[in-house]
């Protein structure tokens, strides 16, 4: 118990450490601060809508594990973050420092106990190692889980609000006043191309160009549908063609190939089932109904053998 203890206090210690010359580095100058409060600077949406959500003393500490955390690159690990739909400031070193904690506190909490009550180092090492990979490994694989969910929701959606912008640019909006109003509707019914949709137009009228915003739309979610709608509509623009014929066009083609996808799940079904079927099923099944002959030939047998 006092080596446990003794532990998780130089595991604080480090921490506090850590943290604080962390910020002794990062911290602005005292002329900084005070330009800061002379000129100050008017904040952006996506600022404002960041400084209503200000982190807690236990996000913060995380995000300061989380940037002295390991394992995979920040850029692969941030595209997968925005994939999934997290995207605040430090959402990087906040996934890392949670993902730290879940791989060596467990680990930790195994291997002190054990040590402590006299049990061999090695293999109490190797089951804490394999411990912390598990936590490891899980967190990996819940993020990369909810990003394809994210991904595949947008990409079921997207051929409705294809039907939606096409009626809204026929009763005469622009694409622009097109794209706000489809993101408004969508929002209301807390789908992710709706969110989507309506960052993009605060990008629009924030001045930003529409080929930039859209070719950022398709990169920021790693959806290949979006990618060529993005494409799409940038090209239509380029040459002048008729945008609501195009997305209808577009929503076909996308529907169509939802349908398509729906259709190859239906036919992988069988096959899937089938080991489920073979390894719980089955076998029950075949106890009670073979099963009481079972019984009742060793019976005879029996009677047979006394006679």
């Amino acid at each position: 118990m006092p080596l446990l203890l003794i532990t998780f206090i130089t595991f604080g210690i480090v921490t506090t450490i850590v943290l604080s010359a962390y910020y002794a580095v990062t911290a602005e100058s005292d002329v900084s601060q005070r330009l800061k409060t002379l000129m100050p600077t008017a904040p952006s949406p996506r600022a404002r809508q960041a400084t209503k959500q200000q982190p807690s003393a236990i996000r913060e500490l995380i995000t300061g594990i989380g940037r002295y955390g390991f394992g995979g690159s920040e850029k692969s690990l941030g595209q997968t973050l925005s994939c999934a739909g997290i995207r605040t400031p430090n959402a990087v070193f906040f996934f890392l420092g949670v993902r730290t904690l879940l791989s060596f506190g467990p680990a930790l909490m195994f291997l002190v106990p054990a040590v402590s009550a006299g049990s061999p180092l090695g293999p109490v090492l190797l089951k804490a190692i394999a411990v912390g990979a598990a936590g490891h490994i899980l967190m990996n694989i819940s993020m990369k889980l909810r990003a394809k969910s994210r991904a595949r929701r947008i990409t079921d959606a997207l051929p409705d609000t294809l039907d939606l912008m096409v009626i809204c640019l026929e009763a005469g909006l622009g694409l622009n006043a097109t794209i706000s109003r489809v993101g408004e509707e969508r929002q209301n019914m807390n789908d992710p191309l709706g969110d989507e949709f309506g960052l993009v137009a605060l990008e629009l009228k924030s001045g930003r160009s529409r080929e930039e915003t859209l070719r950022s739309l398709g990169d920021r979610n790693g959806v290949d549908d979006l990618k060529s709608l993005a494409g799409l509509i940038v090209q239509s623009d380029k040459l002048g063609a008729s945008m609501g014929k195009t997305l209808r066009a577009h929503a076909d083609l996308l529907r169509t190939k939802r349908r398509q996808r729906a259709e190859e799940t239906a036919r992988k079904l069988p096959i899937k089932l089938l080991f489920p079927l073979g390894l719980f099923i089955l076998p029950p099944l075949f106890t009670v109904t073979v099963g009481p002959a079972i019984l009742q030939v060793s019976d005879l047998f029996k009677v047979v053998k006394g006679g």
